[in-house]
């Protein structure tokens, strides 16, 4: 089971292990393997929980684990929690009745997001990957670029890892080495082996005709140097694009932020200033200093966090991409 999971893309990685992963390597090391060895349960695994579909998402995600072990680790976590529900409900059932339904009910829902969770984590992770792994396409060419023009396939990805400072698209150029030095895969092998487990659609392409080129003895330098211009054209319509957006903010920022308080505060003074009676603008002026501290303590700072925050998001993702740290 190993030896046929390493060769559909379990590669081990020195960043470690996440939570999740490292959660479901426990119970399927003390409960799941000995349930397993059960041909009832074992049965019933295959036929009603196992699921040959999530296979590839799971290899997409990176997770370090087998896709038996995700599955079982699920079951058991889930029965665990259902366990804790009914003997929780059940004590004080007798007692108090309204406290039981609350832990029931209450529990109920937590099976059901941590059911939802489990089973979508390694989707988001892979979408997660996927898109981190497009956006460092733009830093990773050139350098393929550059190497293609003097060596051969093989020879630049074994080098081009080297140059890499982003974490997940360096995984998938690993993964190509992982099958070429240690499974003894020859080169265009290597990469179709590892592509059918990458979650990038773009790098995948770009690798594959990568070999179709190799294999028709094609310039593998001309195509990248195409691939590459086009990407910066596509570059340049993005920062076009969001050049377009932030000129929209900043109008937002100017008129709601800055002119909008600013016209409150003095519309608030000159109403107090010809109030119809002293009583009236006494009145209005303590209710208008309330609002204002509340404005100028709260909710600006807030907007302005907000807003600061939108900026960031709204920049295209290779943008925001931080390098590896260095051991």
């Amino acid at each position: 089971m190993g030896e046929k999971n390493q060769k559909k893309g379990y590669v081990e990685s020195k960043q470690g292990e996440d939570t999740v992963g490292y959660v479901a390597h426990l119970l399927y090391r003390y409960f799941g393997r000995p349930l397993l060895r059960r041909k009832n349960f074992k049965d019933f695994f295959d036929k009603n929980i196992y699921n040959e579909r999530y296979e590839r998402i799971l290899r997409e995600s990176n997770l370090k684990i087998l896709p038996e072990e995700y599955f079982v680790s699920i079951y058991i976590m889930l029965t665990i929690v259902i366990f804790i529900v009914v003997i929780g409900s059940a004590m004080f059932f007798l007692s108090n009745i309204l406290l039981s339904s609350m832990i029931f009910y209450g529990g109920i829902l937590a099976i059901c997001v941590l059911g939802i969770f489990l089973y979508n984590y390694p989707v988001l992770l892979s979408r997660k990957r996927g898109k981190e792994i497009d956006a460092s396409i733009p830093f990773v060419l050139p350098y393929m670029k550059i190497l293609s023009k003097e060596l051969s396939l093989a020879k630049m990805i074994d080098i081009i890892d080297d140059f890499l400072i982003y974490k997940e698209v360096k995984i998938e150029f690993k993964k190509i080495k992982h099958y070429s030095n240690f499974l003894g895969y020859d080169i265009n092998t290597s990469i179709r082996e590892s592509m059918n487990s990458c979650p990038s659609k773009q790098l995948a392409d770009i690798m594959n005709d990568l070999v179709t080129i190799s294999n028709s003895g094609g310039n593998i330098h001309t195509y990248l140097v195409r691939k590459a211009e086009n990407l910066n054209e596509e570059i340049n319509a993005i920062e076009k694009k969001n050049i377009d957006t932030l000129l929209i903010y900043s109008q937002i920022y100017v008129v709601l932020l800055l002119i909008a308080p600013l016209f409150f505060a003095i519309m608030s003074s000159i109403l107090n200033m010809v109030g119809a009676s002293s009583e009236f603008s006494a009145a209005s002026g303590s209710t208008d200093t309330v609002t204002l501290l509340i404005m100028l303590l709260v909710v600006l700072p807030f907007l302005y966090a907000a807003f600061m925050m939108l900026i960031f998001y709204s920049k295209p993702l290779y943008s925001r991409l931080k390098p590896m740290e260095n051991d």
